[in-house]
């Protein structure tokens, strides 16, 4: 795994050269999450995620966006936002900006479901204006049983990740039940599920494409 910001041009350049011409870009989201977890959980998860994903393909990692389309949450207090045509705009240039050096792969990871629909529009986009690329825009399994939204699923994945930032008390009523049952091994468990999922979806697909390019 490289982290991209990390390199020097010359750097890169030679990973490219030498093969390494897989990249991951990591989505998250800054939206309420209710008094119980930080207004990020959503980017922390991005990270721990990208990272991952980047580590087992020994891919190029870049920097999490950390803003995205959470226009349904919009009403809420914390919640950052920018509308799907803006985020697939950006997304598109930045996998742009890879495949001008040469990367050939470029997997837009997201950890918040808002940003999908702008995911692959991108995603179609840059296919279609580079022959020869591939945008692969993974979902990831999240159990059987992934819960509500800021339930035990992403409390447990905040509790593995940043348990400084959890409030688990102060679950909303309507959470309080599910959230009991979240702790850091389940988020463990949860995280490794998701990232496994999201490499085997990657690998397949990266196979395929190149069988035939």
């Amino acid at each position: 795994m490289h982290e991209i910001e990390a390199l020097t041009s010359e750097a890169l350049r030679q990973l490219v050269a030498g093969g390494c011409d897989t990249a991951v870009v990591p989505f998250g989201s800054i939206e309420h999450q209710g008094p119980h977890l930080p207004l990020g959980a959503d980017a922390f998860v991005a990270e721990a995620v990208g990272r991952g994903v980047a580590e087992r393909l020994g891919a190029l990692l870049l920097p999490v966006l950390k803003i995205g389309d959470a226009s349904r949450h919009a009403d809420r207090s914390g919640t950052l936002t920018v509308s799907g045509g803006t985020l697939a705009a950006a997304a598109f240039e930045i996998a742009e900006s890879l495949v001008r050096q040469g990367v050939r792969v470029v997997a837009l990871v997201s950890t918040h479901g808002g940003n999908r629909s702008a995911l692959e529009d991108a995603s179609a986009r840059l296919e279609a204006a580079h022959p020869g690329v591939l945008v692969p825009v993974p979902r990831g399994d999240l159990g059987p049983d992934p819960g509500r939204h800021s339930g035990e699923w992403l409390t447990s994945t905040m509790l593995a990740l940043r348990p400084q930032l959890v409030r688990a008390g102060d679950a909303p009523a309507e959470l309080a039940a599910e959230v009991r049952n979240a702790s850091a091994a389940r988020g463990a468990e949860h995280l490794e599920r998701f990232i496994a999922s999201v490499v085997s979806e990657l690998g397949a697909a990266i196979t395929r494409f190149r069988q035939v390019n």
